[in-house]
């Protein structure tokens, strides 16, 4: 009975990943293009600056403003925070609803 479950088990997976697999492909268009036409197309497209093609070409990660405060204010505050009991120190003491209320306040 197992061999029998087993075969038809491995049938209708057979049989989901052929459709999955045609429903992926791309769909035929009429109009077949030629290697050439193709071709053409990339080296137009390349020409006219519509392909990166060097690492040059890609967009710059923005610039970070410098920062307004000193690393001594940024403790300070870190220091008030965690004494004013903002700042969970164990799992027992983090509560979201009330982590979420201060954060919109």
């Amino acid at each position: 009975m197992q061999a029998k479950s087993l075969i038809a088990a491995l049938f209708a997976i057979t049989t989901a990943t052929s459709a999955l697999a045609q429903s992926a492909a791309p769909a035929a268009t009429d109009k077949q293009l030629t290697r050439e036409q193709v071709t053409a197309e990339y080296i137009r497209a390349r020409n006219a600056g519509e392909i990166a093609t060097s690492e040059v070409d890609y967009p710059k990660t923005p610039a970070t403003a410098a920062s307004q405060v000193t690393r001594e204010q940024v403790m300070a505050e870190f220091y008030a925070a965690r004494k004013a009991g903002l700042i969970p120190q164990t799992e027992a003491d983090f509560d979201i609803a009330h982590t979420i209320k201060q954060v919109v306040q």
